[in-house]
């Protein structure tokens, strides 16, 4: 029995020593895993901030570019409004109308002898041809022109 207890202490004590060396090394082998794991886990979540950050990043960019769009659009309406605005001065359908009956006024006064019937039909052709050219006139009265002229 002593001879029992004198060779099963040993190989008892080799064996937990031999079990306590790996599992030494079964808990560092752990760890390194472990950290490993922590790493990976890390490193991805790094990566989906990253994409994260970059899809909103493009977002504003698209968002920016369709602020820049609706505004350029916004421009061309306002400048193709003011187009037509202008057009609508300068082409009208009746101006030619209003102006041979002026004229014909003006024709019919002087065949009458009646000047202040022609300068009245003149005057009225002057109007609508200031009007037609949507700029600013200066009107100079005809006694002014033809004194100088005299002058001259």
């Amino acid at each position: 029995m002593k001879r029992i207890i004198n060779v099963s202490i040993p190989i008892i004590l080799t064996i937990s020593l031999i079990l306590l060396l790996n599992t030494g090394g079964a808990n560092i082998y752990g760890q390194i895993i472990g950290q490993t794991n922590q790493t990976n886990q890390t490193s991805g979540q790094n990566t989906t901030q990253q994409a994260q950050q970059q899809l909103d990043q493009a977002n504003q960019q698209m968002q920016q570019a369709q602020q820049q769009k609706e505004q350029a659009q916004e421009q061309l309406n306002q400048t193709n409004q003011t187009q037509q605005s202008n057009q609508s001065k300068q082409q009208d359908p009746n101006m030619n109308e209003k102006l041979l009956n002026y004229t014909n006024a003006a024709i019919l006064a002087l065949n009458d002898d009646d000047s202040s019937g022609a300068q009245e039909s003149l005057v009225q052709i002057q109007n609508a041809l200031i009007n037609a050219s949507g700029k600013q006139v200066v009107v100079v009265p005809a006694p002014a022109v033809s004194s100088d002229e005299d002058s001259g």
